[in-house]
């Protein structure tokens, strides 16, 4: 079952796709080398990224949302954060310009996958202080702290 993360950045674009495939390839804990692609929209935006770390399983998708599925995206985790009393969270996730979402099967997933995957988030997540909505669990800041639970 897919398992989607959604990120808000504040900036209109994502750190360099191309840095942070080198970045996972550099520190990655796979048995193998992962096979990393990356995608640019026609206008040369960065559109889709994605880390195969086993042929036998789904690959880790990190896409660019947008029009109303950045909208929805956005509205979810700011409900989230205004009904839980983080009211500075829910007007930094209104103001985000760029909304990312990771889809992963969350069953598939072992230890160094899971933690490839956070330090993925991380170093997109850093430079420009963005936020991440983990749905069931909460809202976390860039250095993947939970600032906002979702359930109480």
């Amino acid at each position: 079952m897919s398992y989607l993360v959604t990120a808000f950045l504040s900036t209109n674009e994502p750190p360099s796709a191309r840095e942070a495939r080198d970045y996972l390839l550099e520190g990655a804990l796979f048995d193998q080398r992962p096979e990393i692609t990356v995608d640019d929209a026609p206008d040369g935006s960065f559109e889709r990224m994605e880390l195969r770390y086993d042929s036998a399983r789904r690959p880790m998708v990190l896409r660019r949302l947008r029009g109303r599925d950045a909208d929805a995206a956005r509205g979810e985790a700011i409900d989230i954060a205004t009904m839980r009393g983080c009211d500075d969270i829910a007007a930094a996730i209104e103001r985000s310009k760029l909304v990312l979402e990771w889809e992963v099967e969350r069953g598939e997933l072992d230890k160094d996958a899971w933690f490839a995957l956070h330090l993925w988030q991380a170093w997109v997540l850093r430079p420009s202080r963005g936020w991440l909505h983990a749905p069931g669990d909460g809202l976390f800041d860039a250095e993947l702290k939970k600032r906002c639970a979702e359930d109480v």
